[in-house]
């Protein structure tokens, strides 16, 4: 009998204890945090072409003055319609005319309106045309520019194709300094050998120069 007694109490404590284990690990498995996954956000900027962005540009005004000039001439159109009918409307009906004549005289006003809104828009796109223009021409001189360098040992590795928008044009020479890095540390106009003493073309010049990096 006393054995069966350990026995029995030897049992119990054995499912006691692995009660216990079971709980302790349901607690911690319910307890345990996921790992946390950071992600960094890549911004990619597409950079347009400076011609392209331009060629944009005119594009959209275009389509927006052609926008404008066609509703004035719908306007114009409709005016005309109701004036049209108005003036019908006065001559069949003699008993009413002064009502019809106030119409009329508000069609009118409502036409010469119109009239003068399309004339702005005609007046604005001529402006903005001969604008386009003169920048056009601009930029198909200033795409005439070069550039040219003299180093010993030295490779360009950016060189950027000066683009200059001032009004005159001529040859400009920098002088630089370069460190072991290849990068320019020092820039200085050469009068003697420049054939032009703009300052904007000088400016520009000193301004590509200091963007220039080499081996």
């Amino acid at each position: 009998m006393k054995f069966d007694y350990s026995y029995r109490a030897f049992l119990i404590s054995c499912l006691l204890v692995g009660n216990l284990i079971l709980l302790l690990l349901s607690i911690t498995l319910k307890g345990g945090t996921p790992p946390i996954e950071e992600f960094t956000p890549v911004e990619y900027i597409e950079e347009l072409p400076l011609e392209e962005l331009t060629v944009n540009t005119s594009e959209k005004f275009k389509i927006e003055t052609n926008r404008a000039y066609n509703e004035a001439e719908k306007f114009i159109s409709e005016q005309e319609n109701t004036r049209n009918e108005a003036l019908a409307n006065s001559e069949a009906k003699s008993d009413e005319s002064e009502t019809s004549e106030e119409n009329s005289i508000s069609n009118e006003m409502a036409f010469n309106d119109a009239k003068d809104k399309l004339n702005r828009v005609k007046e604005k796109l001529s402006d903005d045309t001969k604008k386009r223009n003169t920048r056009a021409n601009s930029s198909a001189v200033n795409r005439k520019t070069t550039i040219s360098y003299y180093l010993v040992g030295r490779t360009a590795l950016k060189l950027r194709n000066p683009v200059y928008t001032c009004d005159q044009g001529g040859k400009i020479v920098i002088n630089i300094v370069v460190n072991t890095l290849g990068k320019v540390v020092k820039t200085v106009y050469n009068k003697t050998a420049s054939t032009s003493t703009n300052g904007c073309l000088i400016d520009s010049a000193l301004n590509y120069a200091n963007l220039a990096k080499f081996t």
